[in-house]
């Protein structure tokens, strides 16, 4: 099965949690899945073991977010000003030894 594949059921598999979970999820326009950012960020947590692990600011109307897990997946959300969450993009192999390496002073 190839990344984009597993990806997508990834993305197909938080979808469904979020509906078993009774979050109020939508699909936005591009089509991504959305739901509130509690109840995205606690399934990325409880299913994938994902944590964020960056954020930035998408104009002054959302920010964005990186999760990843220890396992190398990942997961980019964003959130409005609503406090809705969308997942746009996820996948695998996030390799986070160059921020370490820099934390570290190297």
């Amino acid at each position: 099965m190839t990344k984009a594949l597993r990806a997508a059921f990834g993305l197909a598999a938080v979808a469904s949690v979020a509906l078993f979970t009774g979050a109020q999820q939508a699909t936005s326009q591009s089509g991504d899945v959305c739901a509130p950012r509690k109840d995205l960020v606690a399934q990325l947590g409880a299913q994938y073991r994902e944590s964020q692990k960056a954020v930035g600011l998408l104009g002054d109307q959302a920010v964005m977010e990186v999760f990843a897990s220890d396992q190398g997946t990942w997961t980019i959300l964003t959130t409005d000003t609503n406090g809705t969450s969308c997942i746009v993009a996820a996948g695998e192999g996030w390799d986070d030894t160059f921020t370490r390496l820099v934390g570290e002073g190297v």
